[in-house]
């Protein structure tokens, strides 16, 4: 088993340098276009260089985001960017794409893809796929159990050359599978804010109207497995993928830290004892599991899908924001006049206490007490009040400029603008102690061992060996060592000259220094603080001629120019009120598979042009069924042809012999992805529903492994939406 990387988000420089620090082997980032989280502060192409060259300097991967679909007329600036990012040395590119998939494949092979989780990758077939079209790593879908997780990594590794897995491990969730939702689009007003180009509105965070009442019915909690650590690492999962690139950098260092920890922890385990034992020894600290709730949790946390659904555990509850820590309920309420408000009609409250300031009364809650939770200078504390609206009204609070301990379990907090109610829960979203400790990091050494070398009537020597990269540095000073006339230098003294590493990039303490030297000798300090110093510039010198040495030379401006012309890059393209023409005129029907297999083995007739479809997302019962009947399928279809939503089925059923026609789900949004696809063997029917092209099934706003509880949901706005499930019975659909 190869321990996972622990792969960090990077939202702007900050975030940069906390992942670093904080012990990432890997980040996560974006330029100004392509990318998922567009409205992060994301790289300037003037910023890339120094911030490549930073992680790099520090043994850290970077891997760049250009995670969306892209038009037409974007792919040749979007390969010229890939090509200028391949010349300054990223380790791999993050792509949704396929089109542009291609062409990085085709053109600068050398450059790692890794398929984004918005390629909705759930089963082998997917993976298989996608290691054909050019991809060495597959983020798949976050709704896999941890069996299927074990399924595809050994299945991914089993691969020639392997594929690694990644897999996210803490962060927000999405409701519907990543690149299958189309609410943003759709419930925008047309403003096309969309997740699949990078400017989702995250309408899955407002409430809406169902048979329960108002409620989140759409907002996930955040999920966290830093508990299932050890369940995941057996599993052969490649990369510990932690979401937040539009979160703080404080969230990065304090999520990125702790991954860190408890991966090394099991590892240090796993090594002593053995993997098993290993497992059953492992626990997380509840202090460690508190700062982490503090610094973001949407209601707790969630384990997602890793046992299956679990139901509505999954939600956020009463609020979609971040929820923070329970301290109690508010006791009394002093207003600006230094009065005490004893109203209990809670309107009347509210309408006395939101004039001027006020100090708020808290008493802690037993399970606080419990747990060392306090409110303190400079933290944030909201009053939640029941009848909130989270969406358009912030709770009551603010920073706490003001703490006083009053005893028996009670605080004063001050001073609010906004009224708080008598028996209004009381939480602390934001710690500032927390949050200033979470950026007073060391910077990361980078690990060297020493060898020093003494003897009488000879120069002394000094070796010192990056460990990472495995080379060394000799220093031989130019000074004859002599017996000493009074006082000899003992090996002590020499290892602490040669341990004052705190200026450079290095550090001896996990390997410590290997010192030879004679009896009786005078070694002056000021020779060796000489020598380590000169060792550790030489050896840093040579680790930058090593970083840049590594990087690949980028396309000329002449070949890459070459490509955009001979792929017809702009003139090419996928026209969408052609396709919906294309759609209409087709006579294609389309049937669900299961009724489609249904009706042929029971005689029925099938409407004219009926085509059998596998939806966009399979993964469960709809892949067992196809394992299953397989040749049945195939026999069934000679004649209709099959509608794939999917590229995991694509080769299979080609090379059956079925015409195959590319669906929806395949997010085709250009025409290089059109040729993609046509290469795998499947003739597109209708690319992205992005483009606005549909057919007599509409569009689906979400797909979800989640079973929403209710058979219709009324937005904020109005609209209603259906919730069906799916041919399969294990999805649930949204219109």
């Amino acid at each position: 088993m190869r321990k996972p990387e622990i792969l960090a988000p990077v939202g702007g420089k900050q975030h940069l340098i906390a992942a670093v620090n904080s012990g990432a082997d890997a980040v996560y980032m974006g330029g100004m276009a392509f990318n998922a989280r567009i409205f992060a502060d994301n790289f300037s192409d003037e910023e890339l260089p120094d911030a490549i060259n930073y992680a790099h300097m520090h043994g850290v991967k970077v891997y760049m985001t250009i995670n969306t679909l892209i038009a037409d007329h974007e792919l040749a600036r979007a390969f010229d960017y890939c090509n200028y990012i391949y010349g300054l040395g990223v380790d791999g590119v993050i792509v949704q794409d396929m089109g542009l998939a291609r062409l990085l494949h085709r053109y600068i092979p050398d450059l790692p893809l890794h398929l984004s989780t918005q390629g909705t990758l759930f089963n082998k077939q997917g993976a298989l796929a996608a290691a054909k079209a050019g991809f060495c790593r597959v983020v798949p879908a976050r709704e896999l159990t941890l069996d299927e997780i074990k399924e595809l990594s050994a299945y991914c590794s089993s691969m020639e050359p392997p594929v690694e897995v990644e897999v996210f491990v803490h962060g927000a969730l999405c409701m519907c599978y990543s690149g299958q939702c189309q609410m943003s689009r759709m419930l925008g007003g047309g403003s096309g804010r969309t997740g699949n180009r990078g400017t989702c509105a995250q309408p899955c965070r407002h409430a809406y109207k169902g048979a329960a009442g108002t409620y989140y019915a759409l907002s996930p909690k955040d999920l966290c497995l830093i508990d299932r650590i050890p369940d995941l690492y057996r599993a052969g999962v490649s990369s510990f993928k932690i979401e937040g690139r539009m979160k703080t950098p404080e969230y990065v260092a304090i999520v990125t830290g702790m991954y860190r920890k408890y991966t090394d922890l099991y590892e240090r385990l796993m090594r002593e004892y053995g993997p098993d034992k290993a497992a059953e020894m492992y626990s997380v600290d509840e202090n460690d599991m508190l700062e982490l709730r503090q610094v973001f949790n949407r209601g707790d946390f969630t384990e997602g899908y890793l046992e299956g659904d679990p139901g509505n555990d999954l939600l956020s509850g009463a609020s979609p924001k971040n929820q923070g820590l329970y301290l109690g309920r508010v006791i009394a309420v002093i207003d600006s006049e230094n009065k005490l408000s004893e109203k209990d009609e809670r309107a009347a409250a509210r309408g006395a206490l939101k004039r001027g300031r006020e100090l708020v009364c808290i008493e802690l809650a037993r399970s606080a007490i419990e747990q060392g939770i306090e409110p303190g200078m400079g933290d944030g504390l909201e009053f939640r009040s029941e009848d909130a609206d989270y969406l358009v009204n912030s709770p009551a609070g603010g920073v706490a400029t003001y703490i006083k301990d009053i005893g028996q379990g009670c605080f004063l907090a001050g001073d609010f603008e906004r009224g708080a109610l008598t028996g209004d829960p009381v939480y602390k979203v934001t710690d500032r102690k927390l949050m200033d400790r979470a950026l007073d990091l060391e910077e990361k050494k980078l690990p060297a061992t020493m060898s020093f070398t003494a003897r009488e009537g000879q120069c002394p020597v000094l070796v010192m060996t990056d460990v990472k990269l495995g080379n060394s540095v000799e220093i031989n000073a130019d000074h004859i060592i002599r017996a000493a006339e009074k006082t000899p230098t003992d090996a002590e003294r020499i290892e602490a000259s040669l341990n004052r590493l705190g200026d450079t990039a290095y550090t001896t303490g996990l390997t410590g220094i290997d010192i030879q030297m004679d009896d009786g000798i005078m070694v002056p300090l000021s020779v060796v603080n000489r020598m380590r110093r000169e060792a550790a510039d030489e050896l840093m010198q040579q680790r930058r001629e090593y970083v840049v040495s590594h990087r690949s030379p980028a396309l000329s401006r002449e070949d890459a120019d070459a490509v955009k012309h001979d792929e017809k890059l702009g003139d090419e393209v996928l026209d969408s009120d052609e396709f919906m023409h294309r759609v209409s005129v087709s006579g294609i029907r389309p049937v669900a598979l299961e009724h489609f297999m249904e009706a042929k083995r029971e005689g029925k007739e099938l409407k004219p042009g009926a085509v059998p479809y596998i939806m966009n997302v399979s993964k469960g019962n709809l892949d067992r069924f196809v394992e299953e009947n397989f040749d049945e399928i195939v026999s069934a279809c000679r004649e209709s042809g099959l509608l794939i939503g999917n590229a995991g089925w694509i080769e299979s059923f080609v090379n059956a012999g079925i015409k195959v026609y590319g669906d929806y789900g395949l997010n085709v949004y250009n025409n290089q992805a059109r040729l993609a696809y046509e290469e795998m063997g499947a003739e597109l029917y209708m690319p992205s529903h992005e483009t606005g092209v549909s057919d007599e099934r509409g569009i689906p706003l979400m797909i979800t492994e989640h079973m929403v509880s209710e058979e219709r949901l009324t937005d904020r706005k109005g609209g209603i939406h259906r919730i069906v499930r799916s041919p399969s019975g294990d999805k649930t659909l949204i219109y």
